[in-house]
């Protein structure tokens, strides 16, 4: 799981969006440990002259830079959880596995914690429901653990083949999100890597459209209000049903 340059700018909106209404520090949860792809100068460009002063550097970012097919890639690599905190994110970490040390398991192939649900201003998913087999329960999982007003900053694959189990098409955002008492403030087609960059493109939510290779989707959403989550009807198929 990683956050890249155009994550980051779609992570800071969600946050500085939250914190517009007066709150102070947010509760996040992260699932699984994000690395921090986004060069240092990238970082001080979006987050201020101060957010690098004193963050450890990690003294594995050569492996982990290989790990993302990012081999050769001689940035620093920062513990994205001083950035976070930085950021005014109080981070919790969830993960199968406990590879960081920090991570409490938690099998999102299930139902979520009880302890966990509505409980975080914002969750942070930087590519995992589509590594999960039982992948609606993994999606509701990150929005359940959400209070009203949270928010969810989402990636996932749109034409990546076989990055995980499963992509995602658009229309499952605003179908489950308005079904489910959320808000969709933000979905963008992406391209690109951290070597050639990355570049955004518009997506049509609901209707079909070709979408270049290689492709993932950002998602911000909000819960306005919590609502027993349910299955969305496909939209296109909800006039057969009245």
């Amino acid at each position: 799981m990683a956050i890249d340059a155009l994550y980051l700018q779609c992570l800071k909106k969600a946050i500085d969006h939250w914190r517009a209404g007066g709150q102070g520090r947010m509760r996040g949860l992260l699932l699984g440990y994000p690395d921090l792809l986004v060069p240092g100068a990238s970082l001080v460009a979006q987050l201020g002259e101060a957010i690098l002063e004193g963050v450890p550097q990690r003294p594995d970012a050569e492996a982990i830079y290989a790990f993302h097919h990012l081999a050769g890639v001689k940035q620093p690599l920062y513990e994205s959880l001083v950035i976070l905190e930085r950021m005014g994110v109080d981070a919790t970490v969830i993960d199968v596995a406990r590879l960081r040390g920090m991570e409490r398991i938690v099998d999102l192939n299930y139902a979520l914690p009880e302890d966990l649900a509505r409980s975080f201003d914002l969750v942070v998913d930087t590519g995992t429901c589509e590594h999960c087999f039982n992948v609606a329960q993994a999606f509701v999982n990150a929005c359940e653990a959400l209070a009203p007003g949270g928010m969810l900053v989402h990636a996932a694959p749109l034409t990546r083949i076989n990055h995980g189990f499963w992509s995602f098409n658009p229309t499952l955002y605003p179908d489950f999100f308005g079904d489910n008492g959320f808000d969709l403030h933000m979905i963008t087609g992406v391209t690109g890597n951290i070597v050639k960059g990355f570049t955004p493109f518009q997506v049509d939510t609901l209707g079909r459209f070709e979408a270049p290779p290689e492709a993932a989707l950002y998602v911000v959403a909000q819960r306005r209000e919590v609502l027993p989550l349910k299955w969305p009807v496909q939209r296109k198929y909800r006039g057969m049903l009245k």
